[in-house]
């Protein structure tokens, strides 16, 4: 090798290090924990937002912070199906929620796209069309209570 190589091969060896490196290097893993139970996230997240969202019917909002409220309570719903679908968290009675099954699952989902038409329809400033968007959002609760709140669990 001539003297010249050197810093060449240097380099190249040192760049090699480094991808490979980089290549093994992960982003370090993040497993969400739940801190309330089942109940209280419904009680400090679902029903103050969806109060939000449904009192449009009986008194719009007047100005553009009224409304950004209610789109705030838009997405807060949005992200409930995240909220109860985090393995771990537990109901009032100390079970477990039951996010592996299937109906359980299927309703969390349900409320994500209740949020996004009532975000949708927020946005444009318009009583009416939130009116319109309750009938999803109340129906995307309604179907988990009927299992899992109005009935006593084992």
């Amino acid at each position: 090798m001539t003297p010249k190589m050197k810093p060449f091969v240097f380099l190249l060896a040192a760049g090699a290090l480094l991808a490979v490196g980089a290549a093994t290097a992960q982003a370090p893993s993040y497993t969400p924990k739940p801190f309330g139970n089942l109940k209280q996230v419904m009680r400090s997240v679902a029903l103050p937002n969806s109060d939000v969202i449904l009192a449009i019917q009986e008194k719009p909002p007047k100005t553009d912070a009224d409304w950004q409220k209610v789109v705030n309570a838009s997405v807060a719903i949005e992200e409930l199906q995240n909220l109860i679908m985090i393995p771990g968290r537990i109901r009032s009675n100390g079970q477990p929620v039951p996010v592996q099954a299937a109906d359980y699952a299927k309703f969390a989902a349900a409320l994500a796209p209740a949020g996004t038409e009532c975000l949708k329809a927020s946005l444009k400033k318009s009583q009416d069309a939130v009116s319109n968007c309750t009938d999803g959002l109340s129906q995307a609760c309604d179907n988990c209570h009927k299992v899992y709140r109005d009935v006593p669990q084992k």
